[in-house]
């Protein structure tokens, strides 16, 4: 067919705890902007990106369910589920389990998988994807992304090459 551009798909999953968690270690007082991130992706003009976000929230604070929602609203596709109470006391809510079966299930129409993650968990997860022949790109806190992880993408990213990734908090 003449005139028909073929674009790469692209799919970029991020894991919103694993972020937070690393960016509020290392910098109490700022908050991720998942615009710039979502940005930073959209200045590749050659490849059709999808964006999906994986978080838990407590169903008891409404900023959490506003979060979500943002995001939803930013053009992220939003996987989440509440978290859970154990009679120990302790919570429950971890989205490896629904990271991994959704970039599974939808690898098979992209081109390209960017996992936002620094969590050694993903490493088998990216080990199978480039067995299947994808491309896979790992973006991640610097000190704290796995190094297992690092080693089994094509290409890690830092999250620090993404212009105004961080912000001021308005708690901070």
């Amino acid at each position: 067919m003449q005139g028909t551009v073929w674009q790469k798909r692209r799919g970029i999953f991020v894991d919103v705890q694993n972020i937070f968690s690393a960016i509020r270690a290392t910098y109490p007082h700022a908050r991720v902007n998942y615009q710039a991130l979502k940005d930073f992706f959209l200045q590749d003009k050659e490849c059709v990106s999808t964006f999906t976000a994986f978080s838990s929230y407590d169903p008891e604070r409404e900023e959490q369910k506003r979060f979500l929602m943002a995001l939803a609203l930013m053009g992220y596709r939003v996987i989440a589920k509440p978290i859970k109470r154990l009679p120990s006391g302790d919570v429950k809510a971890n989205m490896d389990i629904e990271v991994a079966m959704e970039v599974l299930e939808v690898s098979s129409s992209l081109d390209e998988v960017v996992i936002v993650s620094g969590d050694g968990d993903f490493a088998v997860l990216v080990s199978r994807l480039v067995h299947k022949g994808k491309v896979v790109r790992v973006m991640g806190p610097d000190q704290f992304s796995a190094p297992e992880l690092i080693q089994a993408c094509h290409e890690f990213l830092s999250l620090s090459r993404v212009p105004g990734l961080l912000e001021e908090s308005k708690e901070g």
